[in-house]
C-alpha cells in the first residue's frame, strides 16, 4: 500500500516547482552531489551545504521519514530541516510529538492543508495508518492545486526558512558566549 501512496500517478510529476521566485531558496552556488534519494547518511559537507539538492525542484511536499518512528521521545534531524531550507511543505513520518517539538522551536506547519492529528497518535501502527490515509488524500490534488497551496503557504515557508537561520545564528552566539 505504501508504494501505491508514495509513487506519483502518471502525469502528476512537475518538473519545475520553483515556478515562483518567492518560494525558491536554492542559491546559485549550492553543492551538487549524488545525495538524491536512497543515500542516507552520506553527507559530504559538515556545514550542511549538501541540503541544496536539485530534486527539491520536482515536488511541493516532502514526506520526511525521520530516523526513528517508534521511540520514547521526539527529536529532529537534518531530514526535517531539508524541506524547511528548501521552502517546501512537509509531512513527518516520525515519532509522535515531532511536529509539537518543531512548533516549540518557533516553526509553523500546514494544519489547514495537512491533517496533523497524526502527531498526537502514540501507537506507531495507528499513526502510520493515519499518515498513509492522509497521503492518499493529498495525492488526489492536481499539480495546479498543489502550486496554489504552495503559494498560499508562501509566508509560512518564508517564516520557517527565516526561523531556521535565526536559530542557527542564535544558538551559535549562545555557545560562543559560554566559551
Amino acid at each position: 500500500m505504501i508504494d501505491r501512496v508514495l509513487v506519483n500517478p502518471p502525469g502528476l510529476c512537475n518538473e519545475a516547482w520553483n515556478f515562483d521566485p518567492s518560494v525558491d531558496s536554492q542559491p546559485s552556488n549550492y553543492y551538487k552531489d549524488d545525495l538524491i534519494l536512497g543515500k542516507p547518511n552520506s553527507h559530504r559537507i559538515a556545514n550542511g551545504d549538501d541540503f541544496f539538492c536539485d530534486f527539491y525542484k520536482h515536488f511541493a511536499i516532502d514526506v520526511v521519514t525521520e530516523t526513528v518512528f517508534h521511540y520514547p521521545y521526539a527529536f529532529i534531524t537534518e531530514k526535517t530541516i531539508r524541506p524547511i531550507v528548501h521552502k517546501r511543505l512537509f509531512l513527518i513520518v516520525g515519532v509522535a510529538g515531532t511536529l509539537r517539538m518543531l512548533h516549540e522551536f518557533g516553526f509553523r506547519s500546514f494544519p489547514d492543508f495537512i491533517n496533523e492529528d497524526y502527531d498526537d497518535i502514540e501507537n506507531s501502527h495507528q499513526r502510520l495508518k493515519f499518515i498513509i490515509n492522509e497521503l492518499d488524500r493529498i495525492r488526489q490534488f492536481s499539480i495546479d492545486e498543489m502550486q496554489q497551496t504552495v503559494l498560499q503557504y508562501k509566508d509560512t515557508l518564508q517564516h520557517n526558512y527565516d526561523q531556521y537561520h535565526w536559530l542557527c545564528n542564535n544558538e551559535i552566539e549562545k555557545i560562543v558566549d559560554k566559551l
